[in-house]
Formats: structure tokens, C-alpha cells, sequence
């Protein structure tokens, strides 16, 4: 599990500099997002193996708990320090929630990037969808 959050900061660091968002808060968080809609073999297969983690520690005590939980809360708070720097900036939304905005745009992310694996909609139809909501959240 390490090594998979590892590699996803990787992956979300090389995709914050290809978009040339630097330090913007909002392109931080579109960069995050959009790494959890698998559009490449190695993010297919990252997702594939961190469902298979999470199904597997529901059953397997040794995997379950913090240990697998660590990244996601990591990510949650990590999310929720560049909204807050978005709404002081002005570019976010002030009336909303830093903390739960986070958590909702994980779950958004995460249950897109599933029904992509699905095939119930393709990674542009997803994309669309983020963007969409960003829009919502950062209106400015």
C-alpha cells in the first residue's frame, strides 16, 4: 500500500507539472481528481490493485484499518488545505466546507474512476463530470 501511494504521488506531481498549474490551488486539486480516472494502462492497473486492497481488508483483518486508511486521510486533508488557500485566495467558494468538500470530491473521483474499470462510462464522460463540479466549487 505504501508503495502504491508512493507512486501515486508520483503520478499526481508529473501531472501538476504538465499542466504548468505551479502552485495554484485549483490545479492542485484538478490534478488529484483527475488521477483517479484511470486513463492509461498503469492507472488502470493502479486502480485495479487498490480495489483489490480495499475488498481484501474488509476480510483480512491483517489489511484492514489504519494501515490501509493512511494515504486516503492523507489525501482528504491534503485536499482540504488547498481548498482553504483556494477561498482565501477568493477562487473557491467560502461557504463550503474544506474538510467534507474534500471527502466529496475523493468519493467522486474514486467512484468515477470505477465505473470507467466498469465500462459504464468513458474517461472523457468522467472527466467532464470533475470538471464539472469543479466548476461548482471553484466558480471564481
Amino acid at each position: 500500500m505504501t508503495r502504491l501511494a508512493a507512486r501515486m504521488e508520483e503520478r499526481v506531481q508529473r501531472r501538476v507539472r504538465a499542466m504548468g498549474v505551479g502552485t495554484d490551488p485549483r490545479g492542485i486539486v484538478e490534478a488529484v481528481l483527475l488521477e483517479g480516472v484511470p486513463t492509461d494502462e498503469e492507472s488502470r492497473a493502479f486502480h485495479l490493485i487498490y480495489t483489490e486492497y480495499a475488498v481484501l481488508s474488509v476480510t483480512d483483518p491483517a489489511l484492514a484499518g489504519q494501515a490501509f486508511l493512511a494515504a486516503p486521510d492523507e489525501m482528504e486533508a491534503f485536499l482540504a488545505t488547498q481548498l482553504t488557500a483556494a477561498q482565501r485566495a477568493g477562487t473557491a467558494d467560502p461557504r463550503l466546507d474544506a474538510r467534507q468538500e474534500a471527502v466529496v470530491l475523493l468519493a467522486v473521483s474514486a467512484g468515477l474512476g470505477l465505473s470507467v474499470l466498469l465500462g459504464q462510462r468513458t474517461a472523457d464522460e468522467a472527466t467532464a463530470v470533475l470538471h464539472y463540479h469543479l466548476g461548482r466549487v471553484f466558480p471564481h
